[in-house]
């Protein structure tokens, strides 16, 4: 999706080695070049974005020590649990996130979540389509603890005729004893989300910003049923489109009752990839 959106990705790590160096103490003394590929990225590249998914104090110091010319900055796209990141970042690199709170809390840069260029058009015609007859709602992801929290939102969602599904990805053996997830490629989940109704979003985290859940339903034209509180200060954030859990008084069938609203485009274009690449400047 990146690559397709204009942007060059790399994955930092190289094979079953580097795996091994992230999380071991023994070999971290090895040369960082065992573990990460050699930088290959364009001299007309600015900036580089490292996702705190595929991040570590050697990565990060690694692009500062071989990219010295370039911005590195490191993309918090998840909730902090604290504020450790200054005793480990290197200081040379920024720190940003999606989320207000972390923000506010911790003294980082702020920017959007965001959503892919490349599907923006694909999206626009799914937003025509109305309701279906029979509504139908999905959460995909992994459990994170709420698996409960989601059966009992799709009990309630049956109950008013709603088509619910819930799709957990589960950890499973691997050949060498241990557990991995298996996880479903995200031009799938579009597929999945195209063909459905209401996208349902819970976070351990409500205080956090808003999750690509959230962009799915705003650039496909979904309804939202959500306990992310920070949307609620977003400027799409129209309660004829989203449900936000323990804030909304309405009855499940009230908002699905209610004909979904269109957002304004400039709005909606604000989190496209390559605008939110752009705030970073």
């Amino acid at each position: 999706m990146f690559r397709d959106s204009g942007v060059v990705q790399k994955n930092p790590i190289r094979g079953l080695l580097g795996m091994i160096a992230l999380h071991s103490k023994q070999i971290s003394k090895l040369p960082s070049c065992l573990f990460y590929p050699r930088p290959v990225f364009k001299n007309g590249d600015n900036k580089i974005i490292v996702f705190d998914t595929y991040s570590s104090q050697r990565l990060l110091q690694w692009l500062c020590d071989t990219r010295k010319n370039k911005r590195i900055i490191y993309w918090c796209w998840n909730p902090l649990k604290r504020d450790s990141l200054r005793g480990w970042v290197p200081k040379e690199v920024e720190l940003w996130s999606f989320s207000k709170n972390d923000c506010s809390k911790y003294d980082l840069r702020y920017n959007t979540q965001f959503f892919f260029d490349c599907i923006a058009q694909e999206a626009a015609e799914c937003r025509k389509q109305g309701l279906s007859q029979r509504p139908r709602a999905l959460f995909l992801g992994r459990d994170k603890g709420r698996l409960s929290i989601l059966e009992e939102l799709k009990e309630r969602l049956e109950k008013e005729g709603v088509v619910v599904d819930l799709r957990i990805t589960r950890p499973i053996e691997g050949r060498l004893g241990f557990f991995r997830e298996k996880l479903m490629p995200y031009r799938k989940v579009i597929n999945l989300v195209k063909k459905v109704d209401i996208l349902l979003d819970y976070t351990k985290v409500p205080e956090s910003g808003p999750s690509l859940r959230a962009m799915e339903a705003l650039f496909f034209g979904k309804k939202l049923i959500t306990n992310n509180l920070e949307i609620l200060d977003s400027d799409f954030y129209n309660p004829a489109n989203i449900y936000v859990l323990d804030r909304d008084s309405r009855s499940f069938k009230d908002f699905i009752d209610c004909p979904l609203e269109p957002v304004d485009p400039d709005i909606r274009d604000k989190y496209l990839l390559s605008n939110w690449l752009k705030r970073f400047d």
